[in-house]
């Protein structure tokens, strides 16, 4: 209950802050809708799911109701579900951000990024609802008037010992009940999500991976496009390059004829560079002065060159903030549902008593919220290039 208070006491101002300075940047990108999204379920999380946990660990019985026993844990699962969802998001962006032609058009990519997490929502409702048939208040002991908010087969076997009744057909049919809804709970809250997570980002390092290697049919030569000006390049003639360090003009055809070697001596040599793959004439000691064309060639090269750049910076830190929520995720989330997955296999392995002394491993899956706006940059340098294409 201790680290609940402290959570909420560190988690609290933190998400709010996040909260409002979300609301008051304009989106520029994809990842602004994703952490204002993500930002909500956080919120849930601390707001919803902190205190009440708090209480009730406080209090030791519950004293809301039969009502509110089913909508706090219906928000309990909505909460956690929805959380799972928008990373699920967060990691299909990526992957569509490298596999989709439809997200080099800003608005077509915003369009469907909006449209995932209005699934990702929707889901969470529906996988939600049913903690409204499962939970119940009970009244355990009258003379006391404790109560307890209880699952239905928990309030079975209760009854079935409270009046000595021994049935195995009951208690096996209620543990297959119970097994059911474990495994269906933890796999539409972790499992499933994380499966997807990890299988979007294996393809994004597959793609990077194949993309990355060195082509061995020839270099390319890659055009930055921008203003359509002349170059010093454009001329009646044709020059035939090949690979190398140095690339220098082998023969010259003009197209009414022969031409002078007087002519092959004036034409610039040309160097590729295989990191910038951009064209770069060499100094000339015959060429002495630089045309107006020329320089404003040079400055549209240098506008694409910026441009790309400012490209690079955004989509960097994309992939670096949504890496770093997702491996928070699965690194907070992933104890907790492991020991889940035990528990289902053997329960002999992990009695109930042994259980509620590993029940911290919950409280990481809330830390996941408190650190949230730490990963996506509440306190960082928020200014960022000009740039909605390349998030």
């Amino acid at each position: 209950m201790t680290s609940l208070i402290l959570m909420f006491i560190v988690g609290a101002p933190l998400n709010l802050a996040a909260y409002t300075q979300l609301s008051e940047r304009p989106i520029h990108t994809r990842l602004d809708i994703l952490k204002r999204h993500l930002n909500m379920t956080d919120l849930l999380v601390i707001f919803v799911y902190v205190p009440s946990r708090a209480c009730w660990l406080m209090t030791y019985d519950w004293r809301g109701g039969d009502l509110l026993c089913k909508v706090v844990k219906f928000l309990h699962t909505f909460a956690f579900q929805s959380s799972s969802n928008v990373i699920v998001c967060i990691a299909i962006d990526r992957l569509l951000s490298v596999l989709s032609h439809a997200h080099n058009s800003p608005s077509k990519a915003h369009r469907r990024t909006r449209c995932m997490l209005s699934v990702a929502w929707t889901i969470a409702f529906i996988s939600s609802l049913p903690q409204l048939a499962i939970w119940r208040n009970y009244l355990a002991f009258k003379k006391e008037n404790w109560n307890q908010c209880l699952q239905t087969w928990e309030i079975t076997r209760i009854e079935m010992s409270m009046r000595g009744v021994v049935d195995d057909a009951v208690k096996n049919r209620l543990y297959s009940l119970e097994t059911l809804y474990s495994v269906i709970h933890m796999g539409m809250v972790f499992w499933i999500p994380v499966l997807i997570v990890l299988l979007c980002y294996v393809v994004v390092l597959w793609w990077v991976w194949v993309n990355s290697r060195p082509s061995l049919s020839g270099a390319s030569l890659r055009v930055i496009r921008g203003p359509s000006l002349p170059t010093a390049f454009d001329s009646n003639d044709t020059t035939l390059l090949t690979r190398a360090s140095e690339w220098k003009p082998l023969k010259t055809f003009k197209k009414n004829g022969n031409t002078s070697n007087l002519e092959e001596k004036k034409m610039p040599k040309i160097v590729v560079s295989d990191e910038s793959c951009g064209l770069q004439p060499t100094t000339d000691p015959q060429r002495t002065s630089i045309t107006s064309t020329e320089a404003y060639s040079k400055a549209g090269v240098h506008m694409g060159n910026s441009q790309s750049y400012n490209a690079r910076i955004t989509r960097s830190r994309a992939i670096r903030v949504s890496f770093q929520l997702v491996a928070a995720y699965i690194v907070f989330w992933l104890p907790y549902n492991l020991l889940g997955v035990l528990r289902i296999a053997d329960p002999s392995i992990l009695p109930r008593a042994e259980i509620s002394r590993l029940y911290f491993l919950h409280e990481l899956i809330v830390f996941n919220s408190v650190i949230n706006p730490y990963l996506y940059g509440l306190f960082g340098n928020l200014r960022k290039p000009v740039s909605r294409n390349y998030d």
